[in-house]
């Protein structure tokens, strides 16, 4: 959704690794490398989310310039927290299509709480190294689809419970692994090992 003074985001995957040509599109790009989609999608989400994380990190710390990081960690979290329920709550209710609509909404909801934590951890959330951080810390899991599939034979309100329930859930999950994996990454950054 495209909040006001916000122009729409177009994504278009274009690598520039040696040897490889461009692409005008994910879909050409994850079709001539089907093996790659996780990474072609992951540099795409950093494209287009990454910018708005940044923007928005840098709203909230001009707003609230005495607030910690943690404060602004728990901030993002509980907006991504909030976001994924919606957000499960309305998958849950897309019918047939309710595994792929979960999917989906589970994981660009994960992607944009990653890039808005890398951003509150002083990284960069359009950087490129943040799609292998998606890679790492991000996936849909088998569990969204086999739980929706254990509850098709419930009714609405159960399953939209349980669609609300699971994706906050694993936002929550997500951020405690991202939250952890930043810190120990600045940690190791601030004694000058390297992983």
């Amino acid at each position: 959704m495209v909040e006001p003074g916000e122009t729409p985001v177009q994504l278009a995957v274009v690598t520039t690794e040696p040897g490889r040509r461009g692409f005008d599109s994910i879909a050409e790009q994850v079709v001539a490398e089907p093996a790659r989609t996780p990474e072609i999608l992951a540099h795409a989400l950093v494209q287009a989310l990454g910018p708005r994380a940044r923007g928005w990190t840098d709203h909230v710390r001009a707003t609230y310039p005495t607030a910690s990081r943690d404060a602004l960690t728990r901030l993002a979290v509980q907006r991504f927290t909030r976001t994924a329920g919606l957000r499960g709550g309305v998958g849950a209710l897309a019918g047939p299509y309710a595994p792929i609509a979960l999917g989906v909404a589970t994981v660009i909801t994960h992607a944009e709480l990653v890039l808005h934590l890398a951003a509150i951890h002083g990284l960069d959330p359009s950087d490129p190294q943040r799609a292998a951080d998606l890679l790492r810390l991000v996936s849909p899991g088998a569990g969204t689809v086999a739980g929706w599939a254990a509850l098709t034979l419930t009714g609405p309100g159960i399953r939209l419970l349980a669609g609300v329930l699971s994706a906050r859930t694993t936002t929550e999950a997500i951020a405690v692994r991202a939250r952890r994996y930043y810190t120990e990454s600045q940690l190791n950054q601030e004694s000058g090992s390297s992983w």
